[in-house]
């Protein structure tokens, strides 16, 4: 091989730009994994690209990543005259393997078409790689523990809401439409997919702390005392109490806390008011006043939904947020939204 002067490269200069490519190779391998922000499937064929560029006959040379049944090529490895290789290990596990191969009969060496020091290249690589499914396979281990988690909670907290329904058979229902409400109000405002997810949990939930209440106070049928009143006032409070400490990737305890603040801070438990209440809380709100107002209780009949739109229209941007009863109005008015048969008033 000669340099670009037309002068002989000698022995050393010949290894040293050899050990060069390797170290570049291994260089590029590092920085992509560094960068790289899609699946791994993609890092995995971006590395493979790179490898046999670091082989002494690099146009002859291909390369393939090989992880259980995903593999990860730049040619027809299978057809190679000769073949290098790495096993790939992952939590002391065989996982893959990491081959490089030549495309046709290259003149022998006492070596072989391969050298030394590429098969330790190959093992590197191969160690690297193994690093990575680890740390891909703990991954994917933790969301499925953590989704698990997610469902168990949620299925925990279903059976708890409902708990408060059985001790109040007026309301029945009553936090499912909510959530169906609310959900439906959270898409119209552009909520996130994890917003919403938040949303649909925590109007199933926001009279929870109605298990504390008791269920002679719930199914009274006339009209409450002062005193009586004030008692189920505390249930969004004792609703907080219950969640607060449940570790969830949502603000459910905080919504069920805040779903009868007002705007003009006329709400219960804390009187906030403004912005400084949720906008998931301000949902739960406006579809908490309809879906009870349209529906029966022990003391009165249902209003209907006139009669529940007229009373978020009349005190739109003073008791409710102006943007949620705008969407709530655009649901009924215009879309056709319903959940159930309800009387009209």
């Amino acid at each position: 091989m000669r340099q670009a002067n037309g002068a002989a490269m000698t022995p050393m200069e010949l290894a040293l730009k050899e050990r060069m490519k390797e170290l570049n190779c291994l260089q590029q391998i590092e920085t992509m994994i560094g960068t790289h922000e899609g699946t791994i499937d993609e890092l995995f064929q971006k590395i493979v690209n790179v490898i046999p560029e670091a082989w002494v006959h690099s146009t002859e040379a291909v390369a393939r990543i090989r992880w259980g049944e995903s593999a990860y090529s730049t040619g027809d490895v299978d057809s190679c005259k000769s073949l290098q290789s790495s096993s790939i290990s992952a939590n002391g596990n065989t996982v893959g393997k990491v081959e490089v191969g030549y495309t046709r009969d290259l003149a022998a060496s006492v070596e072989g078409p391969f050298l030394a020091e590429e098969q330790l290249l190959l093992n590197t690589i191969a160690l690297r790689l193994g690093s990575l499914i680890a740390r891909a396979l703990a991954e994917a281990r933790l969301r499925t523990t953590l989704q698990e988690q997610h469902q168990l909670y949620k299925q925990l907290l279903s059976v708890l809401g409902g708990m408060a329904e059985m001790r109040d058979p007026y309301t029945a229902g009553h936090q499912k439409r909510v959530a169906q409400l609310a959900v439906a109000l959270g898409k119209e405002l552009g909520l996130s997919d994890h917003q919403l997810e938040g949303v649909q949990l925590a109007g199933s939930l926001h009279d929870i702390g109605k298990i504390m209440v008791p269920a002679e106070i719930l199914c009274k049928p006339t009209k409450l005392t002062r005193q009586e009143y004030e008692l189920i006032k505390e249930h969004a409070q004792a609703g907080y109490h219950i969640l607060k400490d449940i570790q969830l990737p949502w603000p459910v305890a905080r919504i069920v806390l805040e779903h009868h603040e007002r705007m003009d801070g006329s709400g219960y438990p804390n009187e906030i008011s403004g912005d400084s209440l949720l906008l998931e809380s301000r949902i739960v709100a406006v579809a908490d006043v309809v879906e009870s107002m349209c529906a029966h209780r022990p003391y009165r009949a249902g209003l209907g939904i006139d009669a529940a739109l007229a009373e978020i229209t009349n005190n739109r941007d003073v008791v409710y947020d102006p943007m949620v009863v705008d969407a709530c109005l655009l649901l009924f008015h215009e879309k056709g939204y319903t959940w159930g048969e309800w009387p009209q008033g």
